[in-house]
């Protein structure tokens, strides 16, 4: 006797592969047993197929078994928590001082001048979080040069670019 999940996994195979009913004869050709109208009535009445009758011919295609409702709420709780996850990793992401250094050096040009926004940009930082955590660090540290697009205004004039002091 043949068994009722080879003989799914044949219609399921199948349906997906050509994306219609599979025909009752070719599950007999494939199967080649008398019992094979028994073990499709199993399956129907299991409600893992459907039968379907379209001008005389017989065929049988697989039901979904899962809900469509059931299988977005899972995979909406699974985005929530991937998201989640990586708003945790952005914010446990701190950078130090030494990681401020590698990037002034990694940008300065050959005169040891490097523009504040592009340091911001290799760090990934939004320019609120740059400022306020690197304010008091590079006013100690780096002689502040008028110029940039962004960076320190002081009655009036962009501080944006900055060098290294010795």
């Amino acid at each position: 006797m043949i068994s009722k999940d080879d003989v799914f996994t044949l219609i399921l195979n199948e349906y997906k592969s050509s994306q219609k009913p599979v025909s009752i004869s070719k599950i007999k050709r494939k199967f080649k047993d008398e019992s094979i109208t028994q073990v499709l009535e199993q399956l129907e009445k299991e409600g893992k197929i459907r039968r379907v009758e379209n001008k005389g011919k017989t065929t049988f295609e697989p039901i979904d078994s899962l809900n469509v409702a059931e299988e977005l709420k899972i995979l909406r709780d699974e985005i929530h928590r991937m998201l989640n996850l990586l708003q945790k990793l952005i914010e446990s992401k701190s950078f130090s001082y030494k990681d401020f250094d590698e990037a002034y050096d990694r940008i300065k040009d050959s005169l040891g001048y490097a523009p504040l926004e592009r340091i911001r940009i290799e760090l990934g930082l939004s320019k609120e979080e740059f400022y306020s955590k690197f304010r008091k660090y590079i006013e100690e540290n780096y002689d502040l040069i008028a110029g940039g697009d962004e960076g320190f205004t002081r009655k009036g004039v962009t501080y944006g670019i900055i060098k290294r002091r010795r």
